[in-house]
């Protein structure tokens, strides 16, 4: 039926919603967006490309730098200056190569990249580290050649021409300066995030810096130091102090002569001699001596000279022996050097044999046994000994000031003497007092950081005598954290030994046993031990045999002290713990000094040898916490 209405016709079926998947690929498989992709894909592997070769190129020109650096060495070592030159040239090209191999726009940009950015930015700053190294240290140095080449100071009638000395002094300030600053570098890498071997690497580096620092510092304060302290500015005048380890005292024996070194422009002399019994002594201290030093060692300490090493402290000593030679003799002391006999004997290596007034013939072998023992047993007068030992001097001095001495085996010794603190060094000038108490010469008291406790063990003869000959001496130390607050106890073990003959009482000379003049059987030896703890503990306990043993308690600058005394027959040996409370450190490291001593039984030491610190064991159960 009609009804007049129409009916419209059914809207179209809609087309099947492509999907999204499909849809990418139809725009993916678009000409430009495969463009896109390429380019993108192509930039990607080329960088990678380019840095992995980029990266191959400057492994192998580090590679090549090595052969190069231990030809410098070998040069240097050698004497061949011009040979060092020439590898030094080669050193700065492959180092060089490195460094531009890993600098570029590409390399750093992929530094930002997460995992493999820390990795080339180690690589990167190693390179350049290592190019800094080749082009502004070692390069500069071999160009000043002899000048900086400690070994070749020469002494030609009585004289060091200081001039080439002097005209290196900028050029060895910059390279030290361009070191620190690229050990500093490598330092800073944070080898945790990096792959091993890249890490081990940067490791490796930082071990071969670490390695040349000394020699770098060493370099830089000889050039500093020398022209000013031989008087290139101004005429100096020096006290040469003969410490004797026969009678011990704290920074290596009990000063028996004394010689006064005149130096201007480079030209030394000896002045004047005397025997430390010729100086004072006075009736209340000359010189200016903290009442807690006196409280330790005694007043004796600022009236004879002989004391004035009683103290650990060598430039507190080196000042009161200084103001004792100007109070009895007048003019200006400018510093102190102390030697020993042991020092003597590596200086003879370099000299030669020397012929004395006395018919003996002095040399390397015979020297400790001769000044230490022989000259007590041939003479009875201590004038008469007094006489020897100054006639020694004066022959070795002569030797020495005439030149045509081994340099290399002179520095070698020497070196060698500073590193074991059988030469110690103070300068009234504060410039050059500076720079030498950041050395192991200055023989100031251990210091203390966050890092490691600095521990001293110090020997004062109480006998009064000759027979420390006889003391052998060993230390031991040890830390461990036993304590609730996480900080270290520290255990100081120290043993002596009388290694005296059986009838040392008789058979040695009254000399050399003191003969009961201040109460010590003949025979016997009695020391006085100072164990100085670290800056701002506490001593908690001295004991031997694990019952407490008889101290004195003290404190100087700020090191809590443990100051006990140990009397031996022949044969007998002692051992004497010291526990210490740190206060400063979180972590048990220790560096520990001790006076440097004899072996005991008659040997000469060798002069760079130092008394072995034997490690402890720390057993938190028997420590005082």
């Amino acid at each position: 039926m009609a009804t007049g209405l129409t009916v419209p016709d059914a809207p179209p079926r809609p087309e099947p919603a492509e999907p999204t998947n499909a849809r990418r690929r139809r725009r993916l498989s678009h000409p430009a967006g495969i463009a896109v992709v390429a380019v993108i894909g192509f930039i990607l592997l080329f960088a990678i490309l380019w840095i992995g070769v980029r990266g191959f190129l400057a492994q192998r020109a580090l590679n090549d730098a090595v052969p190069s650096a231990e030809s410098v060495k070998a040069a240097i070592g050698s004497g061949d200056i011009a040979g060092a030159g020439r590898a030094a040239a080669a050193l700065e090209q492959h180092t060089r190569e490195a460094a531009a191999l890993t600098s570029d726009p590409i390399w750093l940009a992929a530094e930002g990249v997460p995992w493999i950015g820390p990795n080339l930015a180690a690589v990167r700053t190693a390179a350049a580290a290592s190019d800094t190294v080749a082009a502004q240290v070692v390069a500069p140095l071999v160009k000043e050649g002899s000048a900086v080449d400690l070994r070749a100071l020469a002494i030609t009638d009585g004289r060091i021409d200081l001039a080439p000395i002097v005209a290196a002094q900028p050029t060895v300030a910059k390279a030290a300066t361009a070191f620190d600053t690229a050990r500093a570098s490598v330092a800073s890498i944070d080898t945790g995030a990096l792959v091993n071997p890249v890490a081990g690497g940067i490791d490796r580096l930082h071990g071969v810096l670490d390695k040349a620092a000394p020699d770098i510092e060493a370099i830089g304060n000889t050039v500093r130091l020398l022209p000013s302290m031989l008087g290139a500015a101004g005429p100096r005048d020096y006290l040469m102090v003969a410490q004797n380890p026969a009678e011990l005292r704290s920074t290596g024996g009990l000063i028996g002569a004394v010689a006064l070194i005149h130096a201007e422009n480079g030209a030394i002399t000896l002045q004047r001699q005397a025997a430390g019994t010729d100086i004072g002594p006075w009736p209340t201290p000359v010189a200016d001596v903290p009442l807690s030093t006196q409280g330790l060692f005694g007043p004796l300490v600022g009236r004879f000279l002989q004391d004035a090493n009683l103290t650990p402290d060598f430039p507190l000593a080196a000042a009161t022996a200084s103001r004792m030679w100007t109070t009895m003799y007048g003019g200006t002391v400018d510093g102190v050097v102390a030697v020993d006999p042991v020092v003597l004997s590596g200086l003879l290596k370099a000299t030669g044999p020397v012929q004395l007034p006395s018919g003996d013939r002095l040399t390397s072998a015979n020297a400790v046994k001769l000044l230490l023992s022989d000259v007590y047993q041939r003479y009875s007068e201590p004038a008469q000994q007094d006489s020897f030992f100054a006639s020694a001097a004066s022959a070795v001095f002569s030797r020495m000031s005439a030149g045509g001495v081994d340099s290399k085996k002179l520095l070698s010794a020497l070196a060698a003497a500073g590193e074991s603190r059988r030469v110690l060094v103070w300068s009234a000038h504060g410039s050059d007092q500076k720079v030498l108490a950041g050395t192991t010469l200055a023989g100031a008291l251990p210091q203390s950081d966050l890092a490691s406790a600095g521990i001293g063990v110090y020997f004062n003869d109480a006998t009064g005598s000759k027979m420390d000959y006889y003391l052998g001496t060993s230390v031991a130390a040890g830390s461990a954290v036993c304590r609730a607050d996480g900080k270290p106890s520290t255990v100081v073990s120290v043993t002596l030994t009388n290694k005296a003959p059986a009838d040392a009482g008789t058979s040695l000379p009254k000399y050399v046993t003191g003969g009961g003049t201040y109460g010590v059987t003949p025979g016997h030896i009695r020391t006085r031990v100072a164990v100085y703890g670290p800056a701002d503990g506490f001593l908690a306990a001295t004991q031997s045999d694990d019952k407490n043993y008889a101290t004195v308690a003290g404190v100087d600058k700020s090191r809590p002290v443990s100051l006990f005394t140990v009397e031996l027959a022949p044969g007998e040996s002692r051992t004497v713990s010291v526990q210490f409370l740190n206060a400063g450190q979180t972590a048990p490291n220790l560096k520990v000094v001790t006076t440097p001593t004899l072996p005991g039984d008659g040997t000469t030491p060798d002069v760079g040898a130092q008394n072995t610190v034997a490690p402890i064991v720390v057993q938190c159960s028997r420590v005082v916490k």
